[in-house]
């Protein structure tokens, strides 16, 4: 994070005035002044919104029971950084920028040199979260033995608590580095609000400004996400070489008795291949601010060339905090799932609330003698079976119309799998096709109006309208329709 100092220093180091002049009348160009309006004035408050709301989702999202790991601490808590680096950098970046066009914001002194701290406590914390989770995935990926004992929530929180302390104490330098002083502006005439310096700058501009800056917030932490992402790919290549061979060798009833262990194995998948994506954009990202830094350290570059080159690396910065949601959605399936679950929800919640007539006037899809679902979150039980010792012609009945039997899952495994696929046990699939069930052929005996079978209705898969409805012929001789039952 580059700050955009206008300062101008005195021939004296203790001087109590400050003697201003418009700085930008050396580094100003054309170019530069459209380049600023177009990727500052107007784009970084559209991505700043963005960012803003993703890393509220993605706080929320994360602080979720279900998604406490020690990986997914980290994200939590990079969340809560990337938030801030947003909003810091709203205040630094573009209200410095925007003052020029916007009169009113003469003040922008103020806000600058009191947030200015703020954002680099952030974009430390931000830098070393990511650091964190990435060794948290090496371990995970190169050392599982010991992931047991040192990948753990616990563990996490600590860590992550001790970079937030860390980054405060070496941050807290930057306070009384400057001030605000009343200057009177040589060009306007007029007396203006400026950052000035205080002798604390000039004595440590070099060692922690430059040096510190350019190696503890750009060079290390680029060199060892690199190399650490490299191993962490490799050896993902690696394992999931030698799982596809252990998995061809492996019996059938094997792969039915590991389902949860592999349902695990999925998960931890994802969330290697979630901070290795994190890190890759990280490293994307903050290549162009490394590159600012080492030019600017030992060159002498172009005024409009390092203006340019430090907002293009500002912007970067605010939008790897901003687009870390598309990752997590795109590879993380447990936060898309939980992500889809609850906008579900909240857009239930808002159809309900201010589309309620709507709702009503809607007409229905669906037939109104057709199975409507009572739940659909009902939970799987074992089906009870009931047996009807009347005679079953004395005492005529009718059978509701029911939804088409699908078989691509198979909620009760105590079933045999051979009821759903042999219509000779007595049942008979008609999923696609018409039952030929109506009215007519009802009421001409077409069908028998009593079975004796067992009937489950299982909880519907993800991306299904409707729960489906398994049945099982008691009888020997029966022949049961689905979508005629």
């Amino acid at each position: 994070m580059t700050p955009p100092l206008s300062v101008v220093y005195s021939g004296m180091e203790n001087a109590t005035q400050c003697f201003c002049s418009d700085l930008q009348t050396e580094d100003y160009s054309p170019l530069y002044a459209w380049y600023n309006y177009i990727l500052i004035i107007i784009t970084l408050p559209t991505l700043s919104v963005f960012g803003v709301c993703t890393n509220i989702v993605n706080v929320f999202v994360y602080s979720r029971k279900r998604m406490s790991t020690s990986a997914n601490t980290y994200l939590l808590f990079l969340a809560c950084s990337d938030f801030l680096v947003i909003l810091t950098g709203l205040f630094i970046f573009w209200i410095d920028s925007a003052r020029s066009y916007i009169p009113e914001l003469a003040r922008a002194p103020y806000t600058t040199v009191y947030t200015l701290p703020f954002g680099y406590m952030a974009q430390t914390c931000s830098i070393y979260f990511t650091v964190a989770a990435a060794f948290d995935c090496y371990i995970k990926v190169c050392r599982k033995i010991t992931a047991r004992m040192y990948c753990t929530v616990r563990k996490a929180r600590h860590i992550c608590f001790s970079i937030v302390i860390l980054s405060i104490l070496y941050n807290s330098l930057r306070f009384p580095q400057f001030n605000l002083r009343r200057c009177f502006h040589e060009g306007s005439q007029e007396h203006i609000i400026e950052i000035c310096p205080t002798p604390l700058f000039s004595a440590i501009n070099l060692i922690y400004n430059v040096y510190m800056y350019m190696v503890l917030m750009t060079l290390l932490p680029f060199l060892f996400l690199l190399i650490l992402n490299a191993v962490i790919v490799f050896r993902q290549s690696m394992n999931e070489k030698i799982e596809k061979k252990a998995k061809i060798t492996r019996a059938d009833c094997e792969l039915l008795d590991s389902s949860e262990e592999e349902e695990g194995k999925e998960s931890s998948g994802d969330d290697t291949i979630t901070m290795i994506m994190v890190v890759v954009l990280f490293l994307a990202c903050n290549t162009l601010a490394l590159i600012v830094n080492v030019i600017e350290t030992f060159f002498e570059p172009d005024p409009v060339l390092l203006n340019l080159l430090s907002d293009a690396s500002n912007f970067l910065v605010i939008f790897n905090s901003s687009v870390n949601c598309v990752i997590y959605f795109v590879f993380n399936t447990e936060y898309r799932l939980i992500f889809l679950e609850y906008a579900h929800r909240v857009k239930r919640i808002l159809v309900n609330e201010y589309l309620p007539c709507s709702n009503s006037r809607r007409p229905s899809s669906r037939p109104s003698h057709e199975y409507q679902p009572v739940s659909i979150h009902s939970k799987i039980t074992r089906p009870s079976i009931i047996v009807n010792r009347s005679n079953p012609f004395n005492s005529p009945s009718t059978s509701p119309v029911w939804q088409p039997l699908t078989s691509r899952c198979v909620a009760n495994l105590d079933w045999e799998l051979s009821y759903l696929h042999d219509s000779s046990n007595g049942i008979k699939r008609d999923d696609d096709g018409d039952s030929g069930c109506s009215l007519q052929t009802r009421s001409n005996g077409g069908y028998s109006t009593r079975w004796l079978a067992e009937v489950e209705i299982v909880e519907r898969s993800e991306g299904e309208l409707r729960p489906h409805i398994y049945v099982k012929a008691l009888g020997e001789k029966d022949t049961i329709s689905m979508t005629a039952l």
